[in-house]
């Protein structure tokens, strides 16, 4: 699943945005890189559904997108701070963590084509084996120069 010739992040993000106003504040940071892009559209189709499902998409919110031990994470909590899930919604939502966590770490998340979790010079990255490569020679260069290059 390589990401289009002539991708933009930007418009791609605009759109999420735009997609899931109810569960996705416009100050959230998508703190990934490209190829992680579908899986956050899929996760994020996906938490809007359970929420509507258990009358909860008014009062839960996506809290932060980012990477974590070369994994996938969406945050997605409560819009009032003490307030707790019900036990089922509770459930179904940490299953959608499960599948997040999943899919990304045997997804590249700069292209999006298969890959795998690597520890690279202790930083964890799920990489095709292409940008684990190019991962690698940038260590070897002392980490200087461009990281990833087509």
């Amino acid at each position: 699943m390589t990401l289009p010739q002539g991708f933009d992040r930007e418009e791609f993000i605009a759109g999420l945005r735009e997609k899931h106003a109810r569960i996705l504040p416009p100050t959230v940071e998508f703190a990934v890189e490209n190829g992680w892009l579908q899986l956050v559209a899929d996760r994020l189709r996906d938490a809007e559904t359970i929420l509507e499902k258990h009358g909860w998409i008014d009062r839960a919110v996506i809290k932060q997108i980012k990477e974590k031990f070369g994994e996938l994470r969406v945050y997605i909590r409560p819009r009032v701070e003490d307030e707790s899930y019900p036990d089922e919604l509770a459930a179904e939502l940490d299953g959608l963590r499960r599948v997040v966590s999943d899919n990304s770490a045997v997804t590249c998340e700069i292209c999006s084509d298969e890959g795998e979790i690597g520890n690279f010079g202790g930083y964890y990255q799920a990489l095709c084996p292409k940008h684990a490569e190019q991962r690698r020679q940038w260590i070897a260069r002392g980490r200087t120069g461009d990281l990833f290059h087509d």
